[in-house]
């Protein structure tokens, strides 16, 4: 099997960051949107808040296990 091109890999690397970048700032969105929801005693803006942070986890999971998977395909 060939390597893949070094630039290739820094593509790659560099999306799952962007990736991460984003699933991150989904749950901070949320964790803001918990907080006035909190402080409004605004129910739908909690819950929306808890969406946002479950979405946001979901979506760092998939970019860390698209990560590993790469790094597991590059070892073979």
């Amino acid at each position: 099997m060939s390597k893949k091109p070094f630039t290739q890999n820094l593509k790659e690397e560099a999306e799952t960051i962007l990736e991460r970048t984003k699933a991150k700032a989904q749950e901070a969105k949320g964790d803001i949107k918990v907080a006035i929801g909190k402080a409004t005693d605004n129910t739908r803006m909690k819950v929306e808040g808890q969406a946002d942070q479950v979405a946001g986890k979901a979506k760092d999971f998939a970019a860390r296990a698209k990560d590993a998977a790469r790094d597991a395909a590059e070892k073979l």
